[in-house]
């Protein structure tokens, strides 16, 4: 069999690519990333990356990403660290942070930042469930979360938050601390409550969700109308407002009667 130059040159790149990509000279976080591919792995020099293709999986420490495809890229010939992961196809992703899924994932080793782009984008951690149909951001150094398009949020199992734009901001503990929710709000509350706005923001220590503009809250047979509402999320207390002088809250409460 005729052995080209061209698959001699491949296959010393496949080998190289191999064991480089399982020793990557001190990576910022301090722990080897190891690469692996059914496909094939490749070290390409010109673009300063490590490229695996074919059921790719990339680990550091406690850290997985499997892929279709994963590119490793590094600062330079002279500074090896890794800068960036990008992973494609059949994205999920596991670490001490959480879990999830996309069709696209970014990490970048310098600010620690996650992003997940796709139609399908999925982040589960112990204390939520995040989705949406365009990018979820996580920003681990600061502890933001950012949610874009068909967001939702759930606190609990029967606890959510629905937006086109959902901010999460965390507890150093990985705690929810404040929610801020843009665009057809909707809001459902343990007991079954619905709550709509155009806009909402929760804050986890008071429990107290406030919603504004265009406000409905429905509730067994009852509907609150107004342009601001409280509710609490722990006690189930709320109350509706009138924006201003001229307006009035509306609304229909149908109360039990005693036999």
């Amino acid at each position: 069999m005729n052995v080209t130059s061209r698959q001699i040159l491949k296959y010393k790149i496949y080998i190289l690519g191999l064991a480089l990509s399982i020793f990557l000279f001190k990576p910022l976080l301090a722990e080897n990333l190891e690469i692996e591919a059914s496909g094939f792995l490749e070290w390409n020099q010109e673009n300063k990356s490590y490229n695996a293709m074919g059921d790719a999986t990339a680990t550091q420490g406690r850290r997985t990403i499997n892929a279709d495809k994963i590119i490793a890229f590094y600062e330079s010939e002279e500074n090896r660290n890794i800068t960036r992961i990008e992973a494609t196809g059949s994205v999920k992703f596991n670490d001490v942070s959480g879990s999830g899924f996309s069709d696209r994932l970014i990490y970048e080793m310098n600010t620690q930042t996650f992003t997940l782009t796709g139609n399908e984008n999925y982040f589960e951690s112990e204390e939520l469930i995040a989705k949406s149909s365009h990018q979820i951001q996580f920003d681990e150094l600061n502890g933001l979360l950012l949610l874009q398009k068909d967001a939702m949020i759930s606190i609990s199992e029967a606890r959510k938050i629905e937006a086109q734009m959902l901010k999460i901001e965390l507890t150093d503990d990985g705690d929810i601390n404040t929610i801020n929710a843009e665009g057809d709000v909707k809001l459902t509350e343990e007991a079954g409550r619905v709550a709509f706005s155009s806009s909402a923001f929760y804050q986890v220590e008071s429990g107290n969700v406030t919603l504004s503009d265009s406000v409905v809250i429905l509730g067994d047979k009852n509907q609150l109308r107004g342009d601001k509402a409280i509710i609490n999320m722990e006690t189930g207390y709320s109350k509706i407002l009138a924006g201003n002088e001229n307006k009035r809250v509306t609304g229909k409460l149908i109360l039990g009667a005693s036999n």
